[in-house]
């Protein structure tokens, strides 16, 4: 009896999750993505004008490209918001590699099964914590290689993340403990009973690990 109405919580607590995905995927794209879409068309309009001197035409089109760029992920973010449950942790994370390094110009070592395939709640936390730990450690960092290994061994999922980064780098971020997202982390793995550990290397990097029970 308990096992049944656990399940349907559980299942309940699903469905849930899922449609608040959906209403952020949505009131993002009819919010902020149309708004960043018509600022970049005033830029585009300024940009072409005659008078514009060309030194500020050149910063402008600096930030037209960033802009594009927020565009873009900000795009991506809503696709995965609408469809996380739809694609195989696989195939998502190397969506997400592949842009981060087209953007940043990083090198980002994977081994990732390509078919991995989770239960939806779970692929979400393990997807975001990643996200996370390499998109800080490209940021905040200024990682110069990092490594990404994920594998399922003896009922597990296991997480490995290895950065190279500046000297003393993770030094002076860490006088603000949030920098890294260490809370966000945190709290997704406590999520889903997942046991995750990073150490801060002087001189060399990174080294952050994930485990989390499949059973």
């Amino acid at each position: 009896m308990w096992c049944k109405k656990s399940s349907r919580t559980t299942l309940r607590a699903s469905t849930t999750e899922r449609s608040e995905r959906i209403r952020i995927a949505r009131d993002l794209h009819d919010g902020i993505a149309q708004e960043l879409v018509a600022l970049g068309y005033s830029l585009d309009k300024t940009i072409s004008g005659s008078t514009v001197d060309p030194e500020v035409k050149a910063q402008l089109r600096e930030v037209r490209s960033q802009l594009t760029n927020r565009t873009n992920e900000l795009r991506a973010e809503i696709f995965f918001l609408r469809n996380a449950g739809s694609q195989n942790l696989g195939q998502l994370l190397q969506s997400l590699v592949g842009r981060l390094e087209k953007q940043y110009e990083i090198k980002i070592a994977t081994t990732i099964p390509l078919g991995l395939t989770l239960d939806e709640d779970l692929s979400y936390q393990v997807y975001r914590i990643i996200q996370e730990v390499l998109t800080n450690s490209i940021k905040h960092a200024d990682s110069t290689k990092i490594q990404l290994q994920l594998k399922t061994a003896s009922n597990k999922l296991e997480l490995l993340i290895i950065d190279q980064v500046v000297t003393n780098e993770y030094d002076k971020a860490e006088k603000d403990p949030n920098t890294f997202g260490l809370v966000g982390i945190q709290e997704r793995s406590d999520q889903i009973n997942a046991i995750c550990e990073w150490i801060h290397i002087p001189d060399t990097g990174l080294r952050f690990t994930l485990s989390v029970n499949l059973s």
